[in-house]
């Protein structure tokens, strides 16, 4: 399993690299769809703008209020997909922004290509692999690593929580009681907890 994963993904990330190799955009090409709807979206948009950041969006929707200091819109369409929604086109569009800059860097192409430019290299068949002997020198061959036995650490501590030995503060003034056994008649313990024979 863990072989054809590896061979899917050595495939894969082999033909993503050569595929990006020939886009010229800024965007990948989803996004760049998504941008240029919303650009013929936004031509159709009246804005009137408040300050240098906010911006009223008039459309037949509704109005729209955007900030792209924050890069949020009211119809909350840029802060979900991190792709400006065609209220903030048409806003950017207003003040002589590039549409392109207020996107999230994972659209661009150059995030896209350095997500696949590692190379998973192929590994040889199993037939071919050399196995390490214990003292980890791969020129022993076979045999090095059968008949050995690993077994975990010796634990020195009871299972369990461990019991608390606490010194009360009202028992720190007081002598304590010696207690007798009555079936052995000895100091220490009582006939609940005795060990000695019946």
């Amino acid at each position: 399993m863990m072989e054809c994963i590896r061979r899917q993904l050595m495939t894969f990330f082999n033909e993503r690299r050569e595929t990006s190799m020939q886009w010229t955009s800024i965007l990948v090409p989803s996004a760049e769809r998504r941008v240029a709807e919303a650009l013929e979206l936004a031509r159709t948009y009246q804005v009137l703008r408040a300050n240098e950041a906010e911006f009223k969006v008039i459309s037949h929707e509704g109005n729209n209020i955007v900030d792209i200091r924050n890069r949020c819109c009211l119809c909350r369409g840029w802060q979900l997909y991190g792709l400006p929604c065609a209220h903030a086109v048409a806003a950017l569009l207003s003040c002589r922004q590039n549409v392109h800059r207020f996107t999230e860097s994972c659209f661009t192409v150059a995030t896209y290509r350095k997500t696949y430019s590692q190379t998973i290299h192929p590994i040889p068949d199993k037939s071919l692999w050399r196995e390490m002997s214990e003292g980890g020198d791969p020129s022993v061959g076979k045999g090095g690593v059968e008949g050995v036995v690993i077994n975990p650490p010796k634990s020195l501590r009871p299972p369990g929580r461990p019991r608390k030995r606490r010194a009360r503060a009202e028992d720190r003034g007081r002598v304590k009681r010696v207690v007798h056994c009555s079936r052995c008649n000895q100091t220490g313990h009582f006939r609940t907890t005795c060990a000695a024979p019946i």
